[in-house]
């Protein structure tokens, strides 16, 4: 038996018996029930006649419950929360994307781009990962990371570190293109009247590669300004030559530095030769140092002491 009861300004609605519910109509069309188990349903809601606080909603509950913005009444799952309280954003492939650290994961199965946020690891690192177009759980674009047990921060793109902060303050860059050569130790005397391009040929570093050791070129990986130097050691200096020049000959322009062949009364075993410029070079522009001598003999060399190298400065 059903009853209803009123007391102490208390209404209690009462369905007697098992699986009865409570039901509620209007023009006849049932509008909400209340079942036997408690669980509340209604065919319409207007959120604009709610008001005040709502209790919290987890687990079951939610299902089949619309809200603007996060829904499981359309195709796939918007937002997915997880019983370890990770955040998937965008499609349900997001929380399995990376690993099961991470505590959020914006993400397009698409096209596989996205960001993923993680926290966790034996170094406890924090870190922000940013999904490039190709498939895979290890895939990114360009990564920031945060290692708590040195306690540096580190940049990357394209899976590598590219810039590196220590606990000192420290800036250092891997991948910052820079190089050092030494002369070829047999390289013929220069010619006279003529531009002989110096042969470096011992690479003492050469990072990201763009020095080739058979032309003697360096090639610019991007545009900037390069800070580019030479230390030539000359041998067998001509007393009899009008001028040499060592110069640093860019795609852009040609550096000087000269000297006076004439400027001592007779030949110069050993004289050293510096030139230093902040060259402005485009992508794929090259650079290389050039010897010149005016009139004289053909007798002057260079030693392998001899050194170019530079460094992209900004």
């Amino acid at each position: 038996m059903s009853t209803i009861k009123s007391s102490d300004e208390h209404l209690t609605l009462n369905a007697d018996g098992s699986s009865k519910d409570i039901k509620f109509q209007a023009n006849g069309v049932e509008k909400a029930s209340i079942s036997s188990s408690g669980a509340f349903t209604s065919t319409t809601i207007d959120a604009t006649k709610l008001t005040g606080a709502l209790p919290a909603i987890s687990g079951a509950a939610l299902t089949g419950v619309g809200v603007a913005g996060i829904t499981s009444s359309a195709d796939g799952t918007a937002i997915k929360i997880d019983s370890s309280e990770r955040v998937a954003i965008g499609n349900t492939d997001a929380g399995n994307y990376y690993s099961s650290a991470d505590n959020l994961v914006v993400y397009d199965a698409t096209d596989h781009v996205g960001m993923t946020i993680a926290s966790g690891g034996s170094d406890k690192i924090n870190s922000i990962y940013f999904a490039d177009g190709t498939s895979g759980t290890s895939e990114y674009e360009g990564s920031i990371e945060y290692h708590h047990s040195t306690n540096t921060m580190l940049i990357g793109t394209n899976h590598a570190t590219v810039l590196s902060i220590d606990s000192t303050g420290a800036v250092t860059m891997p991948k910052q293109p820079a190089f050092l050569v030494n002369a070829r130790q047999s390289a013929p005397n220069i010619a006279v009247n003529a531009n002989t391009t110096a042969q470096f040929t011992e690479e003492v570093f050469d990072v990201n590669a763009d020095y080739n050791t058979s032309t003697y070129t360096f090639t610019a990986p991007v545009t900037g300004k390069y800070q580019l130097n030479c230390s030539l050691l000359w041998i067998n200096w001509d007393a009899s030559a009008n001028y040499y020049y060592l110069k640093i000959v860019t795609s852009n322009r040609t550096y000087y530095e000269l000297f006076n062949g004439g400027e001592r009364s007779s030949d110069v075993t050993y004289a050293y030769g510096h030139i230093h410029v902040l060259a402005d070079m485009d992508a794929n522009d090259t650079a290389y140092v050039e010897l010149y001598q005016n009139s004289g003999a053909q007798q002057t060399n260079y030693e392998n002491q001899s050194v170019f190298g530079g460094f992209l400065a900004c």
